[in-house]
């Protein structure tokens, strides 16, 4: 690998007169920005404002521009209506709305269930086994996935358990993947 020397006429040259940005210095020798600022300091190159460009209500701006734009609509009252399609707008779904979560396992939109979070969530395996036994989970009951995938929710793949028995079976299951490295 054939390492870039990035001299201070080089960097002076790229950055100051020719007005380069760092990412397009770094683009342009393969090497990271961190370095291309690394140098800058190193030969006391005043570095330059941040000057991205952000897209606002179809029109370009810059970040300064942008501070100003948000500093002007801070702290407004707004009426019930504006609010609500503010909420509208950014609501996604409704009532049966699924989403995956980061662990794994699928949520369902359902606030009027007694177990669901204080966002209206309840897990869809749980869901699914209420269904099929009839009654709502115990406090003292789980349902495990057989094969172990979070989002495989159809019921053949669910089995009601209890707290102390799902633990047991994952706690031997532990030791067992433990004996077997060794």
């Amino acid at each position: 690998m054939n390492k870039v020397i990035l001299d201070e006429e080089r960097l002076r040259f790229l950055y100051l007169e020719k007005g380069l940005s760092m990412k397009e210095i770094a683009d342009q020798l393969s090497i990271s920005i961190g370095t291309v600022f690394n140098r800058c300091k190193q030969y006391g190159i005043e570095t330059r404002e941040h000057s991205e460009v952000f897209t606002f209500k179809g029109k370009k701006h810059t970040a300064k521009v942008c501070r100003i734009i948000s500093k002007t609509h801070k702290g407004k009252v707004l009426s019930d209506d504006t609010r609500k399609k503010i909420s509208d707008a950014h609501f996604r779904g409704g009532i049966g709305h699924k989403k995956k979560r980061s662990d794994g396992y699928i949520a369902v939109y359902m606030p009027e269930h007694p177990k669901s979070t204080k966002e209206g969530y309840i897990m869809e395996h749980d869901l699914i086994m209420e269904c099929s036994i009839g009654r709502w989970l115990a406090e003292n009951e789980v349902v495990h996935h057989k094969n172990e995938q979070r989002d495989d929710n159809r019921l053949q793949n669910l089995e009601l358990m209890t707290a102390s028995d799902h633990m047991s079976y994952h706690s031997r299951k532990r030791n067992q993947e433990k004996r077997k490295k060794a």
